[in-house]
This record gives structure tokens, sequence and C-alpha cells, in this order.
């Protein structure tokens, strides 16, 4: 099998974030970046010959062996991707979305990030819009994608705010994004975002490199740390 490939589109100009993180987590895959145009499906089959992880410019990379479906389980899918809301199939939080303006529903995917496989795609899409109700899709694993969510910011407790933020430490996949392109982030955001992750990636991005900095100085070790203290007593 060849190098694995990952493809970022370029839609802002946080590129060298993603990037730096595949140059320093991921040595053995090629990277290349390329403009949007015309939506992100659009954009990637226009420059994949063969399956590759796509992602948005800005998303931080460290996926190591066993993160990802089996590549050779895209052979009988079009597309692995998962849905745009973190809570958007929750019981009690799902709801919450239309409270803060969210249109987020439960069948709202994430073109954020995503596996692609060209040779099931014969013709290419003019644009996003209502492509992936005819595809095959895989549901990329949940934990993978840690990510940037409408609710976080105003619509639910620290408390969730900081037990979301626990996952970022098994997760491959930092999908903060919005906050980069924002630049900042409230307490809650703080709790639940690992943008710690961002710092040896950002070095030409101030504003960026300044939420992680205050992240890490804030948040980061007591999140790391009731993270290995729940994982001690699930493994006890």
């Amino acid at each position: 099998m060849s190098r694995p490939e990952v493809l970022v589109i370029e839609c802002n100009n946080l590129s060298s974030l993603t990037v730096n993180s595949v140059k320093a987590n991921m040595p053995d895959w090629d990277c290349s970046v390329v403009p949007y145009k015309d939506g992100f499906i659009s954009t990637a089959l226009k420059n994949l010959t063969g399956t590759a992880l796509v992602v948005k410019s800005g998303v931080i990379l460290n996926v190591r062996d066993g993160d990802l479906p089996a590549w050779d389980l895209l052979d009988s899918y079009d597309i692995c991707l998962g849905r745009s809301g973190v809570f958007s199939d929750h019981p009690k939080h799902q709801q919450a979305y239309s409270l803060v303006g969210s249109k987020v529903g439960k069948n709202h995917l994430d073109l954020s990030v995503f596996i692609i496989n060209p040779a099931r795609w014969p013709e290419i899409p003019t644009s996003d819009a209502g492509v992936l109700k005819v595809a095959k899709r895989l549901r990329m694993p949940r934990h993978m994608n840690h990510k940037s969510d409408a609710l976080i910011k105003d619509g639910l407790s620290g408390k969730i705010a900081m037990e979301y933020g626990m996952l970022a430490e098994n997760a491959s996949v930092f999908n903060y994004v919005d906050v980069f392109e924002k630049g900042s982030a409230n307490g809650n955001e703080m709790f639940a975002y690992a943008l710690e992750k961002a710092l040896p990636f950002a070095d030409d991005l101030p504003m960026v490199k300044m939420l992680a900095e205050k992240t890490l100085a804030r948040v980061s070790k007591l999140r790391l740390g009731l993270a290995r203290h729940l994982l001690e007593d699930t493994t006890k």
C-alpha cells in the first residue's frame, strides 16, 4: 500500500496548523493543500485519485494506528464521516440546539473531517447540497473527532463542558476551527476544548497561540488530571 494521504482543504488562514501537525505527528503520511471550491466533496474528488483523509484547514491531526476504520473497509463505502452536532443524538441535550439559535440536528453531517473513496464516485457533484442523502456512508468513530460545538459556549453547564473536554485525551483529531477563527474562548470553551494542542504548531498564528497558551495555563492540567483519574477508576 502507498503512503496514506491527508488532503487539506484551505478555507481560512489556518492551514499551517494542519500541515505542521501532520509533519510532526504523522510523518508517514503524504499531505497536500488545495483551495476550497464548489463544496468539500467536489474539492476532494477533483484533487484525489485514491482513498484519503480530508480535513478543513485548521484541524489539528494526531492520527495513530487503529484510530481510523480499516482502509480497505472503505472499498464498500463512498464516504466515512460523523455528525455535525456533538450532542445532536443525546436524549437530554439534543433539544438545546434550537435554544442557542442553531439548526443542527441529528441528521446533519460534518464535512470538516471525512474519509472519501473516489472510486465510488462516478461523477463529481457541483455542490455538497443533497449529496450525502444518496451516498453510502460509514460512521466515523465519535471519539476520534474532538470538535467545537454550538452548545458548549452558552447551552451547557461547566461540568458537562469539562466532561466533554476530558474526551480530548483519547482523540486523534482536534477540530476547533470555529474558535480559532473567532479569536476568543470563554470558560466553558476552555474547559471543553484542548486548545493547547495547537501550541506546537502556531508560531505564525499569534491569536491561536494566545488562546492555546491561555487554555494551557488555566485549565489544561485540571482537565488532564480529571481524565487520568477517570481512566484509573475505570481500570480498577
